[in-house]
């Protein structure tokens, strides 16, 4: 490794380019938390050093003076690329790729900020910074810095020399009428740059507060016109262009702001410094990790990484729109998990580490189990990359359901119950059964029924995770009947933190536990909304129920039961009333409603009344028909005239019924649609009675 120190100016005085290799993660530098504190390392040392001038022009020795410290911006370790006749010469950037490319658009926007000068030497001065003179073979060997290809179309645009703000602010706008847009991170930091070139160019400091009376700085009045207005418009336009601090920050850039490169050499191994060096600001995702590592290896074995990247591993980086390829924000995005949230990829990684190395894995350490199980033996690198994106897409298809198939319903349900310990069994379910086949809704049954027993019945998720490591075990090891052997696996669990309950268990629970209370209102819902969805077939013309977020658990005897008139029952004891209390929040006074229709139920008496109420003309019962909702169906026997106690006992029957048939112990894939609304509407109990 030879390192070098040189300075901003001269990472990028040399006829070079500096590539971010394919597999790398793109641009990820955000205002606040680093390209913001680097435009005020810079400014402050350009204060410094007109300070020192000013002392100097008074005649103050330099001898007397402090040691004129200067800011070391951190490493950049790179590889060079094997030269290529017509090529420009190259290195591959293997760690400081974030620093390398916000420095370059430092370059630029400095340059296009200095346009504004007359007659300036400094635009001319710059040009050999932010541009390599060729000619070249290739048109993009111009370019200093050749970002990933999410970044690609963006460096060239803010490389053009004809770049305007404005048109560069059409180009990317913020906003679409009222609906927000993130413009791209390389754009925000060119603008922010830009400005706050042409701000110290007038006298300003980014630092200073907008208002005496506030904390808001100029520096935060950039940020939010960046991030929400179409137009950026500059700062201090009513100053003038200084000149000579427009030479004091190319002196900073060129003298006083410092940074190591270190270039590998043939016995030096690119991944374990990749490993053991952080990034100045953003941390590496533990995917980042991942990703360096695989293709790293496809690198030594001689295999087209390139080719390799853009068949398995694009998707995860890229998003082809039309405005061009830009970063793919999905797998970026954070996905909550138990009690944390993650980044979707790493929590996809930290799942699929489990499913392949079958072994606990913390999340804080999902790269080092990836990289163990990695190298446990031989890995044909195609199959492996293949397995992953294959893997990626069901894992999606579980987080981000989409359709009104089984699969999206059963993701839905895993989703409000807030079981993520079950993901790898889902994976190596996947992975292995068809998608419409009977032997995938069975496991899928299977698990939807234990995880929603035992939420009704109030049963603990401690120790979920070596639970389903050991069903995921039966599962991998299971030769030909994946489905069997995770059905066999749930049945033989008999502690209590791992039963499958029985029917009396259910039942019990489900007529008497205050669910709303103790089971929670987002976990009811699903539960109540899964009902609705298991009843609907050919019959109703559509299987679609309103997601979650679009319905409400209703009471149907009101929570404020004992302030309503209509709803008291004369000399009623105290145990009476605590009973009811119980009662109103079990599953028999429950229903949903989608947000509309709850905004107009009121809690008004059950039955039509004679004589209106506070207005109102229609009785509960009535709003309640109003739902398109199946579960609501009940609500319109014609012998139910009152709502008490004993109806809420004989509807939670009715419903109990019905979870019966959609959550069977082991499931059952059979059962008909008409026949779950037979349950919900009552006629099986009433049957029962009859008999």
């Amino acid at each position: 490794m030879q390192p070098n120190k040189t300075t901003v100016i001269g990472l990028f005085n040399a006829q070079f380019q500096y590539q971010i290799p394919i597999f790398q993660r793109g641009y990820v530098w955000t205002l606040e938390k680093q390209v913001g504190p680097l435009w005020l390392d810079i400014q402050d040392r350009a204060e410094e050093l007109t300070a020192r001038r000013a002392l100097e022009a008074g005649g103050t020795s330099t001898v007397s003076m402090q040691p004129f410290q200067k800011h070391f911006l951190g490493s950049i370790v790179m590889a060079p690329v094997r030269h290529t006749f017509g090529r420009v010469p190259a290195y591959e950037v293997i760690d400081g790729q974030q620093r390398s490319t916000t420095l370059q658009l430092l370059l630029l926007a400095f340059r296009h900020a200095a346009l504004k000068l007359d007659q300036s030497p400094i635009p001319q001065m710059l040009a050999g910074l932010t541009r390599n003179m060729g000619p070249y073979s290739q048109p993009e060997d111009h370019y200093k810095v050749w970002p990933t290809q999410a970044g690609q179309d963006e460096i060239r645009r803010l490389s053009d020399e004809q770049l305007t703000v404005e048109a560069l602010c059409s180009a990317y706008p913020a906003r679409e009428g009222r609906r927000k847009i993130e413009r791209p991170l390389m754009v925000q930091t060119f603008l922010y740059l830009c400005h706050a070139c042409l701000a110290y160019m007038r006298g300003m400091d980014l630092s200073d507060a907008v208002d005496p009376a506030h904390d808001r700085t100029h520096s935060d009045a950039l940020v939010a016109e960046i991030r929400s207005h179409n137009e950026v418009p500059p700062l201090g336009t009513e100053r003038p262009l200084d000149a000579g601090r427009a030479e004091t920050l190319f002196m900073v850039l060129s003298e006083h702001i410092q940074i190591m490169t270190l270039a590998l050499e043939a016995e030096d191994d690119p991944q374990v410094i990749f490993e053991t060096l952080n990034a100045r600001g953003e941390p590496l995702l533990a995917s980042d990790l991942v990703r360096n590592f695989v293709f790293l290896e496809a690198a030594r074995s001689q295999r087209p990484v390139q080719e390799l990247y853009q068949k398995f591993w694009s998707s995860f980086d890229l998003d082809a729109g039309p405005k061009g390829v830009s970063a793919n924000r999905y797998w970026r995005e954070r996905e909550r998990q138990g009690r944390l949230t993650y980044p979707r990829i790493d929590l996809f990684f930290f799942n699929y580490t489990i499913l392949r190395s079958e072994e606990v894995t913390l999340a804080s350490h999902v790269f080092q189990a990836f990289k163990a199980w990695w190298q446990e033996g031989p890995r044909d690198l195609e199959r492996e990359l293949a397995r992953i994106v294959a893997s990626s897409h069901h894992f999606k298809q579980l987080i981000s359901p989409e359709g009104t198939g089984y699969l999206a319903e059963f993701a839905r349900l895993v989703r409000s119950l807030d079981v993520g310990t079950v993901t790898p069994v889902y994976l190596a379910l996947r992975e292995r059964l068809a998608d419409d086949s009977e032997e995938l809704k069975q496991a899928l049954g299977d698990l939807a029924s234990y995880l929603t027993r035992r939420a009704v019945c109030g049963l603990t998720t401690k120790g979920y995770n070596r639970f389903f490591l050991r069903v995921l075990h039966a599962v991998t090891q299971a030769a030909q009947a994946p489905h069997i052997a995770l059905r066999n696996a749930l049945l033989s669990a008999s502690a209590p933190s791992e039963v499958w309950p029985e029917d009396e268990a259910f039942k019990e629970k489900w007529l008497h536990r205050p669910v709303y209370t103790e089971l929670k209102p987002g976990k009811t819902c699903a539960v109540l909304r899964a009902l609705e969805y298991a009843a609907r077939g050919k019959l109703q013309g559509s299987n679609h129920v309103p997601v979650q977020a679009d319905l409400t658990v209703e009471h149907v005897m009101p929570q404020s039961w004992e302030k309503l008139p209509y709803w008291q029952t004369p000399d009623m004891t105290d145990e009476q009333r605590s009973l009811r209390g119980t009662a109103i929040h079990c599953f028999g006074n429950l229903t949903v409603l989608t947000q509309p229709l709850n905004s107009s139920v009121s809690n008004g008496p059950f039955p039509d009344p004679e004589v209106p109420v506070e207005g109102e003309k229609l009785g509960k019962r009535s709003r309640l028909g109003q739902s398109a909702l199946l579960l609501n169906t009940y609500f319109q026997r014609a012998e139910l005239s009152v709502w008490n106690e004993g109806a809420m006992k004989t509807r939670a029957m009715a419903l109990f019924d019905a979870a019966l048939l959609v959550w069977k112990r082991p499931a059952d894939v059979s059962v008909q649609p008409a026949t779950v609304a037979q349950a919900l509407y009552g006629h099986r109990l009433e049957r029962a009675v009859e008999a």
